[in-house]
């Protein structure tokens, strides 16, 4: 069943180039409805199953159907990409997937490229995958023998674009995958800061931002890495004389993006080392702020620790007269 063609309308400049590429690349194809579906994978010793069909009985190495450009390969004949941008895949989702594809198979094809020196090689997968790698290793953990993918002749360049916009625009990168992919497409293919962020659909002071986060030590860029800080943490500690000197005070004490930018402002005005403050009794500029307020609302001291989700408030008052005050704002 062929699907409707939907108008073509005009996009902004900063919308075509890769992004727009990758479509017309994979032009939104789904699995023909009457294609093949692929096999799971059988064991050896498994009985085979009765049918006239003399093409069953032996699995082929590549379907002979070949509707809209989809073909269904061998999975252990695709191998991933080494310069990928996107490393880190979440694995609640992909075991979802992973369910998903061994219930109702692949519903949409992978962009591959066929390495030429490897067709003739039976030892070895003869095709690269551009665009669809947690499809493919789902695929893989489903047991599923073939899947459905487009084959299409790519340069080393237009691979990494491709892999770029692609993660990029489905928010599919942590910040240091976005940062080092951004800085891939500079180094190799000297592309320019503009033309990356009109290929991404970003701005090109994002693509500036994100690169200047390469310029974080080890400890501070995993933690990024792994979502223990935001990308505003990351560029307030890029302030600092040693981000990683304060990277664990800032994780253990839940600080803001606007608290960790404040101390670091701090420390530069002060001249002081950016260690971590020894005075348990440190309190940033939200907890001041808060502590004014409530201070403001209820007539009477206040003292604020808050570490992490929790804290604990204390409230100082002088007479008995100050305590039937406080109860009676309180009730009200």
């Amino acid at each position: 069943m062929m699907a409707d063609k939907k108008p073509v309308t005009k996009k902004k400049a900063s919308a075509r180039g890769l992004g727009r590429g990758l479509s017309a690349l994979m032009a939104d194809i789904s699995v023909p409805e009457d294609a093949p579906k692929p096999a799971k994978a059988t064991s050896k010793t498994s009985a085979k199953p009765k049918t006239k069909s003399s093409k069953a009985k032996k699995p082929t190495t590549e379907t002979d159907v070949e509707t809209r450009g989809v073909r269904f390969l061998p999975v252990h004949a695709l191998a991933a990409n080494p310069e990928q941008p996107r490393k880190i895949f979440d694995k609640a989702l992909l075991a979802e997937l992973t369910e998903s594809i061994r219930r109702q198979g692949v519903l949409q094809p992978i962009l591959v490229r066929p390495v030429p020196e490897r067709l003739k090689s039976k030892d070895v997968p003869a095709y690269q995958i551009v665009a669809g790698e947690r499809r493919w290793q789902a695929s893989l953990k489903a047991g599923l023998d073939m899947m459905p993918v487009l084959i299409r002749e790519l340069s080393d360049r237009e691979i990494l674009e491709i892999g770029v916009v692609e993660n990029v625009q489905r928010a599919d990168l942590n910040p240091v995958e976005e940062a080092r992919a951004y800085q891939a497409l500079k180094d190799k293919f000297d592309r320019r800061q503009e033309d990356i962020a009109d290929a991404v659909g970003k701005s090109r002071s994002h693509v500036a931002n994100m690169l200047r986060l390469l310029n974080l030590p080890k400890g501070a860029r995993k933690a990024l890495e792994r979502g223990k800080i935001s990308t505003g943490h990351a560029r307030a500690l890029l302030g600092a004389e040693d981000p990683d000197a304060l990277l664990n005070w800032v994780v253990d004490q839940d600080l803001s993006v606007r608290a960790t930018e404040d101390y670091v402002r701090r420390l530069k005005r002060e001249g002081q080392t950016n260690v971590p403050p020894k005075s348990k009794n440190y309190k940033t500029p939200d907890i001041i702020q808060a502590e004014q307020l409530l201070t403001d609302v209820l007539g009477l001291s206040v003292d604020l620790k808050h570490k992490g989700p929790g804290g604990a408030l204390q409230i100082k008052y002088k007479t008995g007269a100050q305590l039937e005050d406080l109860m009676r704002k309180l009730k009200s």
